[in-house]
Formats: structure tokens, sequence, C-alpha cells
């Protein structure tokens, strides 16, 4: 008989959805036969890779961080992952178009691409500069209280210009300059915008965004950035752009050089990076169970 732990994450924005988990936990029994469960709460910090030993399958109900905790906790274990989008935002669950509940009407395993930065894996997103602290910096209390209210709260704060000093070096040519915003993204979606077109989930590629550092700080740096970062997110972006202000391409490896240390978000979870990383795509890497 296999064995399945499910954790539940009552810290994501909608953890009231997933109150009660008799339907979800009767399917996985029929999968997998004996199902050990668990939550994440104030009281309770579980710590993913030393609750899956002995395990056949690890099964997560949560936001983004919770599927980015879980798909690094099962890398290299051969572990089945099965996810039940919980959270506020959820880019990755409905780019993918999975469902927020279980049905046995179409069970099958989906190959799906990840992304990777040194020995840190990604479902969707790796940014770094504005609004890119809007994830982790958003008090998990408010997004339970006021879903996507509580994430535009933060955009004020948030839309500030960042002089991110980075050497990128992609298919033999290398981009060098101070950007405000730096995005490897594997997803039609970031931010709540489905704006990235050239989304595909398992063709082994990503796209980079750049958006350079305008020349003056203050209301006109402000105003600067507001165009490109309009095209980008409410127009969308379909083909590949090679602009004074603004890159937009695939990619699939890619080097990344930051000069001192620099906060990013790795599917709504800090990381901070610094020096030489080595970025890249991973085609149909992880065995995601969609149910």
């Amino acid at each position: 008989m296999s064995k399945c732990k499910l954790i539940v994450n009552k810290l994501s924005g909608n953890a009231d959805k997933v109150a009660d988990l008799s339907e979800v936990e009767q399917l996985l029994r029929e999968k997998y036969g004996e199902v050990d469960k668990i939550y994440i709460d104030s009281d309770n910090d579980v710590k993913m890779k030393e609750e899956i030993g002995g395990y056949d399958a690890l099964a997560v109900c949560g936001g983004d961080g919770t599927l980015n905790s879980a798909v690094n906790a099962v890398q290299g274990t051969g572990l089945e992952l099965v996810y039940v989008p919980c959270g506020t935002l959820n880019d990755t669950a409905k780019s993918l178009r999975l469902a927020k509940e279980l049905s046995d009407t179409d069970r099958r395993i989906r190959r799906v691409d990840m992304g990777q930065i040194g020995d840190t894996m990604f479902a969707y997103v790796l940014a770094g500069g504005t609004f890119t602290e809007i994830g982790y910096r958003t008090k998990i209390g408010h997004k339970k209280k006021f879903k996507l209210l509580a994430y535009l709260a933060m955009v004020l704060k948030t839309y500030k210009i960042h002089r991110i000093k980075a050497k990128i070096t992609l298919d033999g040519e290398t981009r060098e300059g101070e950007y405000t915003l730096i995005m490897a993204i594997k997803s039609a979606r970031c931010f709540g915008f489905r704006f990235n077109k050239r989304f595909v989930h398992n063709d082994g590629k990503g796209q980079l965004l750049l958006i350079k550092s305008p020349r003056f700080n203050g209301i006109l740096g402000k105003i600067a950035i507001f165009f490109p970062f309009f095209r980008a997110f409410f127009m969308g972006l379909r083909k590949p752009i090679n602009g004074k202000t603004m890159y937009f391409n695939d990619f699939r490896q890619a080097t990344l050089e930051i000069e001192g240390e620099t906060d990013f978000t790795v599917d709504g979870e800090k990381l901070v990076l610094s020096g030489e990383n080595e970025l890249k795509i991973l085609r149909q890497k992880l065995n995601l169970v969609v149910y």
C-alpha cells in the first residue's frame, strides 16, 4: 500500500475554502491507500522535507508559495506531487488551468517545466525590482481578510525605482546595466495579470523580461517606468522586444550576475541573490498529478 502526506496551509489567503477536506482525502486514499494529514498554521511551522520521508506522494493545499516549498521538497526524491490550489492569486494554478477542487473525472499526470536559479526551483516566477516585494511583504492576516485587495494596497508602496546592477548572459550575448525589473517567468500570469502570451507549460522555454532603470529618480523616474510596465502587464507581450527600455524574449538557460545583494521573489517567497547565478528552465521536470 502506498502512502501520501497531505499538508494544508491554513495561512493561505483562501484557506477557509479547504476547511472541509473529506472529499480531497477520500480521493487521495483511492489512489494512495494511506493518507496522513498535517496543517501549517501560526503554531506549526512545517518543514516539508522533514515530513515526506517514507512516503510515495506529497499533496499540498495552499497558494503559490506553498507549491514552491513542495516543489523544492520533492526535488530528486521521485515523489508524485498533488496540488490543490487555495491561495489568493494562484498564478501557477491559473496558468496551468488546475481545478480548485479534486475531481475524479480527469485524473492524470501532467509533466510540467520548472525553473531553477542556483539550487532553488521555481514553479512560475523569479523576479527582483519594482512591485516584486508584494508577494512576500503582504501580511498573512491581510490576505486572509481582504483577499486580492491586500495585494492591491501594496502596489503604491512598492511602486518605486530600483537600480539593480546586473549582467545577463543569454544566447551568447551579454546585457549589462541598471534594471528596475528583472523577471524570469514560466507562466502566463504574474501579479494577477495574464500578460505573457508566449507561455507554453512544457516546451522547455521560459521568458526573460528586463526593464531598465530611468535616468532620474523621484516623480520623473516613476513616470518614465510607468510606460514599459503598462505595455508589459496591461497590453501583454506576444513578440520578442529588444528596445532601449525593455527586453523580452524566450530563454532556456542564462547567467545572471548581480552586484551586491538583491532581494528577489521566487514564487512569492523572498530569496536574496548576489554574484553569479545559473538560471535555467528544466523541461518536463515535474510530474504533477492533476485531478
